[in-house]
C-alpha cells in the first residue's frame, strides 16, 4: 500500500511519486518536440504561419473540452483509470499527427494528443499537490523540472535525425513506446490494485459528504484572479517554445534543423531553472517567486529580441529558459492554493486557462507575423508577462502550499482514495496536513 508523505516542505520521493513524474515528463517531450516541430511541419505542408498557428488553436480547443470534464472523470472513474485513458488517446494522437496525410491528419493528431495530455497533466498534478501536502509546491516543480530535461533532449533528437536524414518522427514513435510502457509498470505495481474506481462519498460519512459538498461549492473570487495569472504564464511559455526557431531562423540566419536543435537552450533553461525553483519554493512564498521570475525573464528575452548575434540569442534563450521555469508548476501551485481545497477542479481549470492562453496567443502571433513581419510580432511575449505581473501584484497570495477544505461539520479532510495507481492512500493524521502558516489567507 502506498503511505502518505512526511510533512514538510521537502518531497517524498518513493515509488508512485517517481513514476507520475516520468509520465509528465513524457508529455512534456512531446509538447517540446511539438513546438520544435511546427516550422519543419510548415515547410513540409507549405502553409502560412497564419495556417501553420490552426495546430495551436486546436491544441487549446481541446484543451479547453478536456479540462472542463477532468474533474467529473476523477470522480467518476478515479485518478488511476483517468491516466490509463489519457495515455491510450495521448499515443493514438500522436501516431496521427505524425502520419505523413497532410493538414487535416497533423490537425486532428493534435486534438487527440491534447486531450490525453491535458488529462495526464491535471490528473497527475492533483495527486502530486495533494499526495505530498505542504511539499506540493516544491515537488510539482520538481515534476516540471524533470519535464524539461525531457524537453532538453526534444530538440537536439529531432536537429539530430534530420541531419542523419531520418526525418523529424522518429523521436515521436518513440515517445509512443515509452508512454505505453511506463503506463503498464505503473498499473502492474505490486500491493496496489489496479485502476480501483473511485469511491463515491457514503451517506454515512459527514466527512466524506463534506468533501463532496465542498468540491461543488463555487470556486472563491481569488482562485479566478490566481487562473488569470497562469493562463497568462502558459500563453508565454507556449509562444516561446512554438516561436523561438523562428526568431533563430530569421535573426540569425540559421537553417531549420540547427534552429530546431538550439531550442535546447530554452528547455535546458528550463531543467535547471526547475531544479533551483524546486528549492527556493520551498523557503520563498509563490508570489515573490512568480514575480522575481517574470522581471529576470523580461530582461533576458529583450536580449534575445536586440541582437543578432547567434551565441548572444541562443544564451539569452536559455536565460529566458531559466525564468519562465517555474511559471506552471508555480502557476498552478498558487491557483490551487487559491481554491479553498478544491484541487481536482483547480487542476482541471488551469489547463483550461492554460490551454485557451497557450492556444490564442501562438495564433494571434502567427496571424500578426504575416501583417507586420515576426520580429515586432514576437513582442506580445513581454506584453503577457506584464499582464501577468500586474495581476500578482493586484491580488496577491501569499500562500506556499494547497489549503485543506474543512466540511461544514468540523471534520479533517480526507486524503484522495485513488493515486495514480488506483492505490487506496492510509487515513491522514494532524501531522500529514500543512501546517497554519502554509495555508492561504482566507480573505478574499
Amino acid at each position: 500500500m502506498t503511505s502518505s508523505p512526511a510533512t514538510g516542505r521537502r518531497p517524498n520521493l518513493d515509488r508512485i511519486t517517481w513514476i507520475t513524474y516520468l509520465q509528465l515528463s513524457l508529455f512534456a517531450f512531446f509538447l517540446y518536440g511539438f513546438g520544435a516541430t511546427q516550422a519543419l511541419l510548415r515547410d513540409e505542408q507549405g502553409t502560412s504561419r497564419t495556417i501553420a498557428s490552426l495546430h495551436a488553436i486546436v491544441f487549446a480547443a481541446a484543451n479547453v473540452i478536456a479540462g472542463l470534464l477532468i474533474p467529473r472523470m476523477m470522480e467518476h472513474w478515479g485518478r488511476g483509470r483517468v491516466i490509463r485513458y489519457a495515455v491510450i488517446v495521448m499515443s493514438l494522437g500522436i501516431a496521427v499527427y505524425t502520419a505523413p496525410f497532410g493538414l487535416p491528419a497533423s490537425l486532428i493528431g493534435t486534438a487527440l494528443v491534447s486531450c490525453g495530455g491535458v488529462s495526464l497533466v491535471a490528473t497527475a498534478s492533483a495527486f502530486i499537490l495533494d499526495y505530498q501536502g505542504s511539499a506540493g509546491p516544491a515537488a510539482l516543480t520538481q515534476a516540471n523540472a524533470l519535464a524539461a530535461l525531457f524537453g532538453f533532449f526534444v530538440p537536439l533528437i529531432i536537429g539530430l535525425t534530420l541531419a542523419l536524414a531520418w526525418g523529424w518522427r522518429i523521436g515521436l514513435w518513440a515517445l509512443i513506446v515509452a508512454l505505453l510502457v511506463t503506463e503498464l509498470v505503473r498499473g502492474r505495481q505490486q500491493s496496489t490494485p489496479r485502476l480501483q474506481r473511485a469511491q463515491a462519498p457514503s451517506p454515512k460519512s459527514s466527512t466524506m459528504a463534506g468533501q463532496s459538498r465542498i468540491e461543488h461549492a463555487p470556486m472563491p473570487r481569488r482562485f479566478w484572479w490566481s487562473l488569470g495569472v497562469v493562463g497568462l504564464l502558459l500563453a508565454t511559455e507556449f509562444t516561446l517554445t512554438l516561436w523561438s526557431a523562428d526568431l533563430l531562423r530569421e535573426r540569425a540566419g540559421l537553417g531549420p534543423a540547427a534552429a530546431a536543435a538550439s531550442l535546447a537552450a530554452v528547455t535546458g533553461g528550463m531543467f535547471i531553472g526547475r531544479i533551483v525553483g524546486s528549492r527556493l519554493a520551498q523557503t520563498w512564498s509563490v508570489d515573490r517567486l512568480l514575480i522575481s521570475s517574470i522581471v529576470f525573464t523580461l530582461s533576458a528575452f529583450f536580449v534575445a529580441w536586440t541582437f543578432t548575434s547567434v551565441w548572444v540569442i541562443i544564451t539569452a534563450l536559455f536565460v529566458v529558459g531559466l525564468g519562465i521555469a517555474v511559471h506552471w508548476p508555480i502557476g498552478v501551485s498558487r491557483a490551487v492554493a487559491s481554491s479553498g481545497g478544491r484541487i481536482d477542479r483547480a487542476s482541471g481549470l488551469s489547463s483550461v486557462a492554460a490551454g485557451v492562453a497557450g492556444g490564442i496567443a501562438p495564433f494571434v502571433l502567427g496571424v500578426l507575423s504575416d501583417q507586420i513581419g515576426f520580429h515586432l510580432a514576437f513582442l506580445t511575449v513581454p506584453v503577457l508577462l506584464a499582464a501577468a505581473l500586474a495581476l500578482l501584484l493586484i491580488r496577491p497570495v501569499t500562500a506556499t502550499a494547497p489549503e485543506p477544505a474543512l466540511p461544514n461539520d468540523g471534520a479533517p479532510p480526507r486524503l484522495t482514495k485513488d493515486d495514480p495507481a488506483g492505490a487506496s492512500l492510509p487515513e491522514p493524521t494532524t501531522a500529514d496536513r500543512p501546517a497554519a502558516d502554509d495555508r492561504p489567507p482566507r480573505s478574499q
